[in-house]
């Protein structure tokens, strides 16, 4: 399915998350040599940060997309994108028809069944462009929407052996999915939930937080990056949208806030308690983590 994203968990479902997974493993071996570039971020690393290990750890909600980040500088000095082009309409990839009518060119849908369709969104980091318009990367309509500091992938990455279903009767492939680590989801997340503010985001952000580790491992990675001097501006974007979104200020606490609302909303909260109780669990979670990386950052800097 395409277009609207559900705004709460109820709307996700299992079958068409692993029709993501599919349209993923199938984009993957289309790509021969480019496939080791890309980085997958969005809805569907959750999936990968957070494996389902039930009781403890929850299945997460899905996605009914997939969102992945190209590396300009690496493919750009060669045809790589042609070929992409081509390897694309090759494998059954059609330019997404926005609601204008328009053939988008960064935008790519796959039919997976007759009610299943998967959307594929090319990304890139934004540099010097414009963050939201769209670059043209090849003149053969491949473009990319750029994203603020979404070049963190490239280097801030996990990397894991997925095994699954080729669309189209194609078999079962093995290939190697590069996603965004928990730093890298988390600032990526933050900064998207602070410019759109879509449920979905909420719920992402407090999936991985609540379920890639304890908060002092979680804190732990980040100040490893903070430490490596690396990004930093993108560390400090992030964090300061976790704490506009989730913390306790001057102009509210941090359950009332923004990030903490869209939480409890995509969660779905059965009645007004309830809201309460996940507004403040996603606003308590947040804080946390930013105290115990303060914390270390602090220690770092008083040894150095």
């Amino acid at each position: 399915m395409t277009g609207v994203k559900p705004s709460t968990a109820a709307g996700y479902h299992p079958d068409v998350t692993a029709a993501c997974e599919s349209t993923l493993l199938t984009l993957l071996c289309a790509l021969g040599s480019l496939k080791d570039t890309l980085r997958l971020v969005g809805g569907l690393v959750p999936r990968y940060l957070t494996p389902e290990m039930p009781p403890d750890v929850p299945a997460h909600a899905g996605t009914s997309d997939v969102d992945v980040v190209l590396n300009i500088a690496l493919i750009a000095s060669g045809d790589g994108y042609t070929v992409l082009a081509e390897q694309l309409t090759a494998r059954g990839f059609e330019r997404h028809i926005t609601r204008t009518g328009a053939r988008s060119s960064w935008q790519w849908r796959r039919k997976v069944s007759d009610t299943t369709h998967v959307l594929v969104e090319f990304l890139r980091d934004a540099g010097d462009a414009t963050p939201g318009k769209l670059v043209n990367v090849d003149g053969e309509g491949i473009s990319a929407l750029p994203v603020k500091f979404a070049g963190v992938v490239h280097e801030w990455y996990r990397e894991r052996e997925i095994t699954g279903r080729l669309l189209d009767g194609r078999g079962i492939a093995t290939e190697i999915v590069r996603f965004a680590d928990v730093p890298a989801f988390v600032i990526l997340k933050a900064l998207a939930l602070d410019d759109r503010m879509e449920n979905k985001d909420a719920g992402d952000l407090i999936h991985v937080l609540r379920y890639a580790g304890t908060l002092d491992e979680v804190a732990e990675q980040f100040a490893q990056r903070e430490r490596s001097n690396a990004h930093r501006a993108a560390i400090d974007a992030g964090l300061a949208a976790l704490r506009r979104r989730f913390g306790d200020d001057e102009h509210g606490e941090g359950h009332e806030k923004a990030g903490s609302v869209a939480y409890a909303r995509f969660v779905g909260a059965m009645d007004d308690d309830d809201r309460i109780a996940n507004q403040r669990f996603a606003a308590g979670l947040v804080q946390a983590l930013l105290s115990r990386i303060e914390e270390r950052i602090a220690r770092h800097g008083s040894q150095t």
